[in-house]
């Protein structure tokens, strides 16, 4: 009977998984009758023959996760309270994290103190606060919004990572105090009880940190620099609590105590499995909460219950039963799970080693098999790896046959029992030697990044995708001795990204979404120039790395001929070294060149020089001389493709912009002056372009006030169309050699899901 139950189930499981998925791709959500309607149709469909079973349990799982997202919607910060300062009170949950500017962490429990009103999951930044620690219960006075975050090509969904985290609102801290309420059990205060007594065990070494990514899951605590080396050697899943060392912990568990029983220390009345699987199931869902339940450690949980349950009731399915299962329950319990790439990557990896070492695992020895896995999991991860705009490294093959034995055999264990004795008796010298092992490998994960670099690619399209998927499944499978030349045949169409450019004499302009700053990438047939790069955030975070660079390389930007700096404030040119350390640059010119990185070797803006590309005239037409200010030295640049021109102005003010004047200054495209500001935009200036479209380049809700109303109603009056990226993300016009011109994408719609604001 079972033999023939198992067949169905790995077939209707892919259905009910699919199901499950489906709504992912919505632009807006179903109504939730629908839902209703499809539960109703089920139990109908299940009665028919095996086609009707499978739409069955497509309907199913489609009706569970569509009304899942719409309870989880409905969780949101509810729109009056959208920018909106509030007095409220929460608990701390998770590991608060410290950042260069101050605090960051999550509330839950929260509630608005005036009204009562209950307030949803939310991620808060407090600028310059007090240290905090989960549990806590504690007042803020805070400025609530929507989540929402910036949208580009090819660069990270924020949006998408703050809804499968289940965060419901932002929040920046203005001020708090601690309330006199008891902390709150449960795992956030363990894993902060254990954090803390670690610190204190290890305040005088080096490698603590590290060493709490591996223990409680704290990833915060490593470096940028830590991160870089982790990238550059393929290594990142190390440094969590991953999905192997989950499954490692219940398999000592398991072998320990039923080695036990073997040699006579345990004399039980029953057999020894069933002692040994529930007590190895419960030490890896105590290692997997240390990790807040990450979606690795989900799986790895679900498969090591499933596998260990399996045997007690003395059932043997093969393993794509319970890879099946365990995404299936993973997606039932969070159907925005997947939107996450840790879902993937990890499910992936254990799938490609299942179908990579199916039927090889007696053949060849341990080295062999421990090769071939690293090697399995390396080209079967690639396809994923693109898909999801993540760097890959060529020495992860090589690097992990060390590493990973180096932590999960070494590092792992003598944390783990270090942390036990630390906890229990106080006892300090294991935890030391996990952190100098630790600190040992890093040495050696350093000297390696040195000799590659990590790259970014492109996403080949779907079709070229789905064929290097199918070429890296035929060279992982048992058959490769046959299949291997085909195989090989597929493999280069994944760095085939297909590179369109425009005609000759064409131009296309994308103004990038790079919050309260500037980025404008100027194409070609042949070339490319960058305006402005973003700023580099006084926490860190870089937009020229995180933003800016992965779009140019989604765009099929390889390189920069020209980058032009408009003058030198942060917002402008902040991330200006990232790019240039990620891709070459031809020539890099700069308003402001005194206070400019001079690691860029930049050369000063000339107003008047003038240059052409395959048909399209580029000129600098302004740049006032020292010592003006900053935003008076913007470099300005016009671009002329047949009829139609684009003027990019940087932070020209109305005095400069009436210093234009008496030049040619008609373009079908202007880029606001300073964002908008109300010291910009001049009647007299505006009527000398006398532009189509006018893009605002300024951050959502910006503390600005940028674009000014009246600088926007101006632009109204004047017929100008105005776009603003805070509302259509990342936008690109497209202008041709015989007057044609047009609004060709904004990046928010053409990507709209149902999570987007």
């Amino acid at each position: 009977m079972d033999v023939l139950r198992r067949p169905r189930l790995i077939v209707f499981l892919p259905a009910f998984i699919l199901g499950l998925l489906s709504p992912l791709m919505c632009v807006a959500l179903p109504p939730l009758w629908l839902a209703a309607g499809a539960c109703l149709l089920v139990p109908l469909l299940w009665r028919r023959g095996f086609i009707a079973r499978l739409l069955a349990a497509l309907l199913a799982g489609a009706a569970w996760a569509l009304a899942w997202h719409h309870l989880a919607l409905g969780e949101r910060l509810p729109a009056e309270f959208d920018q909106q300062t509030v007095v409220m009170q929460g608990r701390i949950a998770g590991l608060p994290q410290p950042t260069a500017t101050g605090w960051r962490f999550q509330v839950a429990d929260a509630h608005e103190v005036r009204s009562g009103t209950a307030l949803p999951f939310m991620r808060v930044h407090w600028y310059g606060g007090e240290p905090v620690m989960q549990g806590e219960y504690w007042q803020f006075e805070a400025r609530l919004r929507r989540p929402r975050g910036m949208s580009n090509p090819g660069t990270f969904d924020y949006e998408a990572w703050l809804y499968a985290q289940g965060i419901g609102a932002l929040a920046s801290i203005r001020g708090g105090e601690r309330l006199d309420v008891p902390l709150a059990p449960g795992i956030d205060g363990m894993r902060g009880h254990v954090r803390e007594r670690i610190l204190l065990a290890l305040d005088s070494h080096a490698g603590t940190e590290r060493l709490l990514a591996l223990i409680v899951g704290d990833r915060s605590v490593l470096t940028r620099e830590d991160w870089l080396v982790l990238q550059a050697t393929g290594t990142s899943h190390l440094m969590v609590i991953s999905g192997l060392h989950v499954g490692l912990l219940a398999a000592a568990v398991f072998g320990l105590i039923t080695l036990a029983g073997r040699i006579g220390l345990l004399r039980l009345s029953f057999p020894r499995l069933w002692l040994a699987a529930p007590l190895a199931i419960l030490a890896a869902a105590i290692y997997a909460a240390l990790a807040g339940f990450a979606v690795p450690t989900q799986r790895a949980l679900l498969m090591v219950a499933l596998v260990l349950l399996a045997r007690v009731i003395y059932r043997q399915p093969g393993p794509w039963i319970f890879w099946l299962m365990a995404l299936c329950l993973v997606v039932l319990f969070d159907p925005a799970a997947p939107l996450l790439a840790g879902f993937w990557l990890s499910f992936m990896a254990v799938g490609a080693l299942i179908f990579g070492m199916a039927g090889r695992l007696s053949q060849q020895g341990m080295w062999w098999r421990w090769g071939r896995a690293q090697w399995v999991i390396f080209l079967g991860l690639w396809p994923w790896l693109l898909l999801w705009g993540m760097p890959g490294s060529l020495l992860a093959p090589l690097v992990n046959v060390v590493a990973i034995p180096w932590v999960s055999l070494l590092v792992v264990p003598a944390a783990l029992l270090g942390t036990l004795l630390e906890l229990t008796l106080g006892i300090p010298w294991l935890l030391w030697f996990a952190a100098e092992a630790l600190n040992g490998l890093f040495l050696a994960l350093q000297w390696a990044a040195n000799w590659h670099v990590p790259r970014y690619l492109a996403f080949p399209g779907w079709t070229n995708w789905v064929l290097g998927l199918i070429g890296v499944m035929a060279l992982t499978s048992p058959l490769a001795r046959l299949l291997w030349l085909p195989a090989l045949a597929c493999l280069p169409v994944l760095l085939a990204a297909p590179q369109p450019r425009p005609p000759e004499g064409h131009m296309w302009v994308t103004v990038l979404d790079v919050g309260q700053g500037l980025s404008v990438l100027v194409q070609t047939r042949e070339h490319a120039l960058l305006y402005d790069a973003g700023a580099r955030l006084s926490s860190g975070f870089d937009l020229g790395e995180a933003v800016v660079h992965p779009a140019l390389v989604t765009l099929g930007v390889g390189s920069l001929d020209v980058m032009l700096l408009s003058h030198a404030d942060n917002d402008h040119a902040g991330g200006a070294g990232a790019i240039a350390s990620r891709m070459p640059v031809g020539r890099v010119i700069a308003g402001q060149l005194e206070d400019q990185d001079p690691a860029l070797g930049a050369q000063a803006c000339r107003p008047g020089e003038q240059w052409e590309w395959n048909g399209v005239v580029f000129e600098i037409i302004y740049s006032a001389p020292p010592p003006a200010p900053a935003n008076e030295r913007s470099c300005v640049l016009r671009v002329t493709a047949g009829p139609h021109s684009v003027l990019l102005t940087g932070d020209v003010g109305i005095r400069d912009e009436y210093q234009m004047l008496s030049r040619e200054l008609g373009a079908s495209l202007l880029l606001a002056p300073h964002h908008g500001s109300r010291t910009s935009s001049s009647y007299a200036f505006i009527r000398a372009v006398q532009p189509q479209w006018v893009v605002f380049s300024a951050g959502h809700a910006n503390r600005f006030n940028h674009p000014h109303p009246n600088v926007v109603a101006r632009y109204r009056e004047l017929k100008v169309e105005p776009v603003y990226t805070s509302r259509a993300g990342a936008v690109r016009f497209v202008f041709g050699g015989r007057g044609s011109a047009h609004l060709e994408w904004g990046w928010r719609d053409s990507a709209r899901r149902f999570w987007h604001e």
